[in-house]
């Protein structure tokens, strides 16, 4: 049984007109009666009946109907769902958000995105930029939050903003007192840094502009995750932890107190891809970033360098 004739049989047996089924199909009442006769014959018995007056089911299309319904119900499903898939409005979408990242931004892009497409299933997982970038070059992701980091010629990115690096100080440093703290104060000063295994392009990165501004190499003491080297900062009364902006307008630290340096280091937060993806569901979740970025757009400080 071809779908064709089935929906032609359907259509007769709901209108009970050949005239008015064959227009509903767009086609021409020969065409459809041709169809008819066909499945017919492939069946082996009559379906339909016809005179002057009426069109009637037999007992055999009686039969038939609930099937035929149900094939072409499961048919129109399929091309719904294919065309809904092409065009990005179903399917998967699997991101890796950054950790410790601009989490805000990153729940904004993701958060219009399932609220606009409903019916594709995200999934996320986190990681730091190199994992992140892993994921992607290994196929188990789609996107990945970033930071400032070199990514191969088959990896494009695409801006998701700039953010400020601030110090975590414990609350009774000396540097508390500043209200914009001068990173020529750093010079001497013991810092805790993230872990190069995070994002080492951003880590030398950072460390030749803090070098550059105070005139001889950082104190760096120790390399440690965020949550940890808070905790150090609180314990230790002189060294001072460098996080991203956003950790300082979350829940405050008990015994630390963010400050803003200047001049201001700012990160570039980008979403990375496949250059070589087609999937209209990400181009989706691209436009998305572009509008969240335009709509959180803020002016950068003068004293503001990009790193």
């Amino acid at each position: 049984m071809e779908l064709r004739q089935l929906r032609a049989f359907l259509q007769v047996s709901t209108t009970r007109h050949f005239g008015r089924a064959a227009a509903t199909l767009n086609i021409t009442q020969p065409a459809l009666t041709q169809r008819i006769q066909a499945l017919e014959r492939e069946l082996g018995m009559q379906l339909l009946t016809r005179s002057a007056r009426e069109v009637r089911l037999t007992p055999a299309g009686e039969v038939l109907l609930p099937y035929a319904n149900s094939l072409v119900q499961v048919e129109d499903r399929a091309l719904r769902d294919l065309a809904d898939n092409a065009a990005g409005r179903a399917g998967k979408l699997r991101v890796a958000y950054l950790l410790h990242g601009d989490v805000g931004t990153q729940g904004k892009i993701v958060g219009e995105f399932r609220r606009r497409y409903p019916e594709v299933a995200v999934e996320t997982t986190m990681g730091n930029s190199r994992l992140n970038l892993d994921l992607l070059h290994s196929g188990a992701v789609d996107v990945g939050f970033i930071g400032p980091s070199r990514v191969p010629a088959e990896v494009a990115v695409q801006s998701t903003g700039q953010r400020p690096l601030v110090l975590a100080l414990p609350e009774k440093h000396p540097l508390v007192e500043q209200v914009r703290v001068p990173v020529s104060l750093l010079a001497g000063v013991p810092l805790i840094l993230w872990p190069e295994s995070w994002n080492p392009d951003l880590l030398a990165s950072f460390k030749q502009w803090l070098a550059r501004h105070i005139g001889s190499e950082p104190n760096v003491i120790a390399l440690e995750p965020a949550d940890q080297a808070l905790e150090a900062v609180a314990a230790n009364g002189s060294a001072v932890r460098i996080v991203s902006g956003w950790r300082a307008s979350t829940a405050p630290v008990t015994g630390i107190a963010f400050r803003p340096m200047v001049p201001e280091p700012l990160i570039e937060h980008q979403i990375a891809y496949m250059r070589n993806d087609p999937s209209p569901t990400l181009r989706h979740l691209l436009t998305i970033t572009k509008e969240v970025l335009a709509a959180n757009h803020s002016p950068v400080s003068e004293e503001a360098e990009l790193l």
